[in-house]
């Protein structure tokens, strides 16, 4: 066969080079054009449960406000968060805002380990260390965290003197799942030396949230991460908490918000506990949530990333109603072999009362001036005074339990009677009045007429003991408190200025005692023992 002919050959190389550029005219002309467009950033998401102020409330309860349904417990809690990550098109993480440990027999009979374990089973991603954390000193809460399949975080935990961070605390954490990366950034609460019992703390140093936020967040965006979480035991007070999933809050104010504030550097959810308050804010776009307390709620936060822009998807804190989930039966477990170890001690019958004693938020009632009582008569004091912040629980109507009186007031502090002066003494009382005049403390032997609408520091008008002796600024006054407010705790520096007498005893056995010895059952203190005046 004969080859084509050399003219047609070269007719069809002739025309393809003629209508085309020259090897030198595409480079040039791949020079001046523009590049082709990126293709776009994929979006990613993520979803964030978040729980707070846990305090070793295992077990579901049933408040009164739940209408008579049962409501959280561990085990509850791990099927709400099972439920939420699977109708979550995205990873999820769960997260914790510190003060988990400390709070019932269940988990403090067990220095914590109760709540460590359920924890574990649960699948916690990571957790911020509160002040309660540190109730029973470092070496206890060191061991807790190395038993801990999550790391403890505190951006704003220090050795004294260092500038580094203890070994068994880190300032951040990334968290991958999915292909999304999530920095997570942990901070304490500033004021954790004022929190716990002096000397508890001893060699750490507590600094300032917001630099040490900043500066993780900065680390954490520089190693990738798509999204930047900060979980602070800090928190906020809203004057509308909000009650439905869409219904955000009001009036909201309180270190949380001003940390998120004062951040920086570019953070996409803030997360905070301390306050046992219901939060669902926002400070300049960013979403700010807090889920109330004792296992009782969980927020629930999902985040979308695309083109370097965060957009919130849900923002909400429910509440983890036990009849609306099988329990996770791993936590179920878990729970109940601690349960066990504890019931014969904590089901054991030591009163009974003839009513309900109640737990509001704030002011005074009769369990706050109970307790007050208990106190004074265990030390055979003049006086005492218990700050609020010690009480923890209501009790019911009929038989109450050791376990139920422990979880009152579960901390362990001795109990210390301390001699003040008159003037020590009224500004303690100064400092047990709350926020717009509102009584902060209880007290019994004494009669405080106090002034609720003069500037602080000058509201109290005369202390009065039940001799109906007023006290005067260079009188003696022999007052029992806990050893926490004996050295100062919850601001009452003026009583750590007193002149301490060795303890007593521990407040939960001046408690059963005081109950044992009253006539059963117990009927509530009658009458008002601070009374507002104009």
């Amino acid at each position: 066969m004969k080859s084509p002919a050399p003219w047609h050959a070269g007719a069809r190389m002739s025309h393809f080079v003629h209508s085309c550029p020259t090897l030198a005219g595409l480079l040039a002309l791949a020079a001046c054009a523009p590049p082709p467009p990126a293709a776009p950033e994929p979006a990613v998401r993520v979803r964030i449960v978040h729980t707070a102020d846990v305090h070793g409330r295992l077990l579901p309860e049933r408040p009164a406000w739940a209408g008579g349904r049962a409501v959280g417990g561990a085990a509850v809690l791990a099927a709400h968060y099972d439920s939420a990550a699977a109708r979550f098109g995205g990873p999820t993480l769960l997260l914790s805002g510190g003060d988990d440990l400390q709070g019932t027999p269940l988990s403090n009979l067990s220095w914590g380990r109760a709540t460590i374990h359920a924890h574990n089973a649960a699948g916690y991603d990571a957790a911020a260390l509160g002040n309660h954390e540190f109730d029973w000193g470092v070496d206890t809460l060191a061991a807790r965290v190395a038993e801990s399949r999550f790391p403890w975080l505190a951006a704003n935990l220090f050795v004294a003197g260092t500038g580094r961070h203890p070994a068994w605390a880190r300032p951040w954490v990334m968290v991958e799942r999915g292909g999304v990366r999530v920095g997570v950034i942990g901070i304490a609460l500033p004021t954790t030396p004022d929190n716990v019992v002096a000397g508890r703390v001893a060699g750490l140093e507590f600094t300032p949230a917001a630099p040490a936020v900043d500066l993780a967040a900065r680390e954490a965006r520089a190693a990738g991460a798509h999204f930047v979480v900060v979980t602070a035991h800090v928190g906020a007070i809203c004057d509308n908490p909000g009650r439905s999933p869409d219904e955000a809050s009001s009036g909201c104010s309180g270190e949380l918000l001003r940390l998120a504030r004062e951040v920086a550097e570019p953070v996409d959810l803030f997360l905070g506990g301390h306050t046992h308050r219901r939060v669902v804010a926002e400070v300049d776009g960013v979403p700010v949530l807090e889920p109330a307390s004792y296992d009782t709620a969980y927020s629930v936060t999902d985040l979308e990333r695309r083109g370097g822009v965060t957009r919130v998807l849900r923002r909400e804190v429910r509440t983890a109603w036990a009849d609306e989930v099988d329990p996770d039966t791993a936590v179920a477990r878990v729970v109940g072999e601690w349960e066990a170890r504890v019931r014969p001690v904590t089901e054991r019958v030591v009163a009974s009362l003839a009513a309900a004693l109640e737990h509001p938020d704030q002011g005074e009632y009769p369990l706050g001036n109970l307790l007050a009582d208990a106190f004074r008569s265990a030390a055979g004091a003049q006086a005492a005074l218990v700050n609020n912040g010690s009480i923890r629980r209501p009790l019911p109507a009929g038989p109450v339990t050791w376990g139920m009186l422990y979880e009152v007031q579960p901390f362990g502090n001795a109990l210390v009677t301390v001699e003040v002066t008159g003037a020590q003494l009224r500004a303690a009382l100064e400092n047990g009045l709350g926020r717009g005049g509102v009584p902060d403390a209880h007290v019994s032997g004494l009669a405080v007429s106090y002034d609720p609408a003069a500037p602080a520091g000058s509201r109290v008008r005369e202390v009065r003991l039940d001799d109906g002796r007023v006290v005067g600024d260079a009188d003696v006054v022999t007052l029992a408190v806990t050893e926490f407010v004996a050295r100062g705790g919850d601001r009452y520096a003026s009583i750590a200025q007193g002149r301490a007498r060795p303890p007593a005893m521990v407040e939960l056995d001046a408690l059963i005692a005081y109950l044992q010895s009253l006539p059963q059952p117990i009927a509530a203190p009658a009458g008002r023992r601070w009374r507002p005046v104009r």
